[in-house]
């Protein structure tokens, strides 16, 4: 917990007790059903699975980022400036976490090092990075839900 953590933990201790909350899980039949031949619900939904099972359930995404998705190049942004960011934040960029949180779809690569050379380093060492390429085809997509994909 940091500074910033704790000098809004009294104030959200004093809200809890003042007031009544009421837990709104995503709603996805509420999501597009078909942009270019994904549905938009059925891919939240395993994403969310994913999150609940290799973090927590109060991480889970709601529905709000896709809510007003019509078309690929929206969604392609909601993925590179929201999804993924968040899940960098989640999982504190363990790269491996987010690539089974997305079914390895190939969002996230492992990187390859050209000038490493000799260095006594550890060989199974793998570091990731995004790939942006991989934003741009639909299949990709369609593998985040596919749970015959490995």
């Amino acid at each position: 917990m940091n500074t910033a953590d704790r000098s809004i933990a009294l104030m959200d201790t004093a809200l809890r007790r003042r007031f009544e909350f009421v837990e709104m899980m995503p709603r996805y039949d509420n999501l597009p059903k078909d942009i270019d031949g994904i549905n938009i619900g059925e891919m939240l939904k395993a994403i969310n699975e994913r999150i609940e099972f290799l973090y927590d359930r109060d991480h889970i995404i709601g529905h709000a980022y896709f809510i007003n998705i019509e078309t690929f190049e929206e969604l392609k942004d909601v993925f590179k400036n929201k999804i993924i960011p968040l899940l960098q934040e989640y999982f504190y960029d363990d790269w491996e976490k987010i690539r089974l949180v997305l079914n390895n779809n190939g969002f996230i690569k492992e990187k390859e090092f050209r000038y490493i050379g000799n260095l006594d380093v550890d060989e199974d060492k793998k570091v990731y990075e995004i790939n942006n390429n991989a934003f741009e085809e639909i299949e990709n997509y369609k593998k985040i839900d596919d749970v015959k994909a490995k």
